[in-house]
């Protein structure tokens, strides 16, 4: 534990560098037996915690595991507008019976055959626009047992009817234009971005808990460290007040006052240790380490950071400006609000009527080849008309569709005005909690001073016979809980450092990789 004494003996200045000599340096004889009952520990560094947090920890994982999910989507979307090529081939006899009129008009045959083969090949696509576009081709190889008998005909020719084409179908209302043919592409391009942000989020929130674990787990050194100088000056007190009982200058009601004290700081020796251990534990956990795996212990390498005094009310503006640009949560609000705009504009276009402009132009072929059939195309066919679907009535799916993204984008517009309510209130809070620590690592400074000077003039009144051994154990245990009470506020100002940084939106750029 010497970054304990020494901190607070450089933080003290000279007296407090000389209230450490003039004690015997308990601090320095402390550390010895600390270190050797850990010299196994493995040291971990603040920014070595995060790198590993930010590689191991399972919610960070999972985030970015959502994230890529998210990606995909992307692709899911636009695959709308990849094209589609369709094939299909058939063969096959058709037979039946004549119609009374099919017979008058077939000659002799009682029933009518048609064998033959047919293949189609096409190839359609979604455009910005929202129309759809096919080209096909369709080719006919068949007889029939009616041309078959016609005249002039080649011996075993079959007839090849061929034909190819395009249809273009126009929405004009519903599913018509870029924007709302778009939608579904930006939609998910919006949920990456959400999903980004909620990572970040979730990032910075580990790395938050992270730091806070780690300045937990250097204070509990320090308490188990103030914890053995305890022991350590119950352990000398108790050899003093031994010898002076022995030579009858101290009654034994003495001596038991200070084996009780030392009972009392050996118990609070466990429970540091235990402290100790949990947090220990506690920080394992957040890199998905087993307290089975590893080093049975680790000891936090860095010293807690310099307290400096600042008003709160100074810097209160632009730390809610930079948390405007920088929170991930109130970005992931923003990008939540666009999306339910584009999902509002999509219902809209979703409750009109549907009309669509259908245009086809073809060409037709007949040959006994089917090469032939396809050099031969004379004979056209085109058509241009609408189609409209209109529902009777009112369109209640419609208005319901279009009711309910009014009612998310509103929910999302108080989202974000609560959370910039809340920024403010987080910033505020933060930025009295790092003031008032400061404040107290300032008093209880002072404190610690006075308790070291009230503990020499204590021991030079026992040495003169005008004072007891319980007020020295008394001092001694008070002296040491001052220091520590030091060391506490310089913690919870590293904490409140941190708490504002989270809130400022800032903390995983101090730890940019």
């Amino acid at each position: 534990m010497g970054n304990f004494s020494e901190s607070w003996a450089r933080r003290m200045g000279p007296l407090g560098l000389m209230a450490v000599l003039a004690t015997g340096s308990v601090w320095a004889q402390l550390d010895a037996p600390v270190v050797q009952s850990r010299a196994a520990a493995a040291t971990l560094s603040l920014k070595e915690l995060v790198s590993q947090v930010r590689e191991a920890n399972k919610d960070i994982r999972t985030k970015r595991a959502e994230t890529a999910i998210a990606v995909t989507g992307i692709d899911r979307a636009s695959a709308a507008f990849q094209p589609v090529a369709t094939f299909s081939a058939t063969d096959g006899s058709n037979r039946q019976p004549n119609t009374y009129e099919e017979a008058l008009t077939r000659g002799q045959a009682s029933y009518y055959l048609r064998d033959g083969q047919d293949y189609a090949v096409g190839v359609s696509q979604l455009l910005p626009t929202g129309a759809k576009l096919e080209v096909k081709a369709t080719q006919s190889t068949f007889i029939t047992n009616i041309n078959q008998m016609a005249l002039g005909r080649p011996d075993g020719a079959q007839d090849n009817r061929s034909f190819w084409g395009l249809t273009l179908t126009q929405p004009l209302a519903k599913d018509g234009g870029v924007t709302v043919t778009q939608a579904r592409t930006l939609v998910a391009e919006l949920d990456v971005a959400v999903a980004e942000h909620t990572a970040g989020e979730t990032e910075s929130s580990v790395v938050a808990e992270a730091s806070l674990a780690y300045y937990e787990l250097v204070l509990a050194q320090h308490r188990v460290g103030a914890a053995q100088e305890k022991i350590r000056t119950g352990q000398r007190l108790l050899a003093e007040a031994r010898a002076l009982a022995t030579q009858g200058r101290l009654p034994e009601s003495e001596v038991w006052e200070v084996e009780n004290a030392l009972s009392r700081f050996e118990a609070g020796l466990s429970e540091a240790l235990q402290g100790e251990r949990e947090r220990v534990n506690r920080v394992k956990t957040l890199v998905m380490a087993a307290s089975g795996s590893g080093p049975q212990a680790w000891r936090a390498s860095d010293v807690l950071p310099a307290v400096s005094r600042q008003d709160p009310s100074v810097g209160a503006q632009e730390s809610v400006r930079l948390a405007m640009d920088s929170r991930h949560d109130l970005l992931m609000q923003k990008k939540l609000l666009e999306r339910e705009g584009v999902q509002l504009v999509y219902a809209q276009n979703q409750a009109l009527p549907r009309i669509d402009m259908v245009a086809s132009y073809g060409l037709n072929g007949l040959a006994y080849s089917a090469s032939a059939a396809f050099a031969a195309q004379d004979y056209t066919t085109w058509s241009v008309g609408l189609q409209m679907q209109i529902p009777l009535g009112e369109n209640r799916q419609g208005r319901a569709d279009i009711a309910a993204a009014v009612l998310r984008r509103e929910n999302a517009l108080l989202a974000i005005k609560a959370l910039e309510v809340q920024i403010a209130n987080d910033i505020d809070t933060s930025l009295a909690m790092r003031a008032s620590a400061a404040e107290r690592w300032v008093h209880w400074q002072d404190v610690a001073r006075r308790e070291l000077q009230q503990l020499e003039v204590e021991r030079k009144r026992f040495a003169a016979g005008r004072s007891e051994m319980r007020e020295i154990l008394m001092r001694e245990e008070k002296t040491v809980n001052s220091r520590l009470m030091v060391i506490e506020q310089q913690a919870a100002f590293a904490k409140a450092q941190v708490v504002l940084e989270s809130a400022q939106g800032i903390l995983l750029k101090r730890w940019s990789l």
